[in-house]
């Protein structure tokens, strides 16, 4: 008996330490930019500045979704080795690296890449 209530408690104790870890895990999504919405521009030398919002538009199982991805300032976005302004995106094929918090998909960066065929 005591040694199942050691085994529950352990078992607890590793789900418990690793649920901080999956809010900070980070996913990559790759799709059409259709639209963007700029809330604040503060260009920086070495990237990001801009906060607002991109719907991003991907293909799954042969069918067009689209869901909004937060910008904020931090976000570092790319095209190539130029860093670009969240309205440069629009139209373009790019990959978001995003975590999840409050709910919400907040990027942490954009690339620009090839438009698939």
């Amino acid at each position: 008996m005591l040694r199942k209530n050691i085994v529950v408690v352990a078992a607890l104790g590793i789900a418990v330490g690793i649920s901080p870890l999956a809010s900070i895990a980070q996913e990559k999504i790759q799709g059409k930019v259709v639209r963007t919405k700029l809330t604040a521009c503060q260009p920086r030398a070495n990237g990001g500045g801009c906060a607002g919002t991109l719907m991003l538009e991907t293909n799954v199982d042969g069918k067009a979704q689209q869901m909004p991805i937060k910008v904020d300032m931090d976000t570092i976005i790319r095209k190539g080795k130029d860093f670009i302004f969240l309205p440069a995106t629009q139209g373009s094929a790019v990959a978001v690296t995003y975590k999840v918090e409050k709910g919400e998909k907040a990027a942490t960066s954009i690339d620009v890449v090839p438009a698939r065929p």
